[in-house]
């Protein structure tokens, strides 16, 4: 799974290429445009196919706001019209019923679709993960059965304790979950704020995730309490 810190760039990586792309055909440098314009577009749907599909399916099961359903939407459109653009201008793959002519028009409606699309995806990132409400309290020493969500990350992440501890969660920011790996507790979705608390009463290993940004055996937003 990729963060979503990590999409983001690479999201900004290829705007900014494709941008820059623009400019190779303003100075009539077609083949490196062509070239660069085509690695970007497949780039994308590659981004696509592996980490925003599976997150739209995640963040599409809790009640999401509705500027996720516009920014696929945004997307869907964007990355379909580069395709066709590239096809078309680049490698004169379609019958001449379906090409267009005005090559600079519809290379620059693509390019202006993809900053709002990168522009809505922004948007949605700080919705749903940078989002910040009132700051936890501050935990005193000797409350160490306190756990941190932020910045994509359980703080602290591997946390030792006594069997009759109470565990506390609090999200500082964005849209998370808590789940453990063997099902023995889960959360529902916790936004800025919230807090959820599992008492753990049996000695053992207990690994848990985020289900939006994490998942079982401890891969990228991921925590492991043990109790003695």
């Amino acid at each position: 799974m990729t963060s979503p810190t990590i999409v983001l760039i690479l999201e900004a990586i290829i705007v900014l290429g494709l941008t820059a792309g623009a400019v190779l055909a303003q100075r009539k440098q077609f083949r490196a445009h062509g070239w660069m314009q085509g690695a970007l577009v497949l780039a994308n749907l590659v981004l696509i196919a592996a980490a925003m599909i599976p997150s739209f399916r995640r963040q599409s099961q809790a009640s999401p706001p509705p500027i996720l359903w516009i920014h696929a939407a945004f997307g869907c459109v964007t990355e379909l019209l580069g395709i066709y653009v590239v096809l078309v201008a680049g490698l004169r793959w379609m019958p001449r019923s379906l090409a267009f002519t005005n090559y600079k028009r519809w290379m620059r409606v693509t390019l202006i679709l993809w900053w709002i699309t990168f522009a809505l995806g922004a948007g949605l990132y700080f919705n749903l993960n940078g989002g910040s409400g009132s700051p936890p309290p501050s935990t005193p020493p000797a409350a160490s059965s306190r756990i941190t969500i932020s910045n994509f990350s359980f703080e602290p992440k591997e946390l030792a304790v006594s069997a009759g501890t109470e565990v506390e969660w609090v999200n500082s920011g964005g849209r998370h979950s808590i789940e453990a790996d063997d099902g023995s507790f889960k959360s529902e979705t916790m936004t800025a704020g919230a807090s959820f608390r599992y008492r753990f009463t049996k000695p053992g290993v207990y690994r848990y995730f985020c289900s939006f940004h994490g998942s079982a055996g401890g891969h990228d937003m991921a925590g492991v309490i043990t109790v003695k």
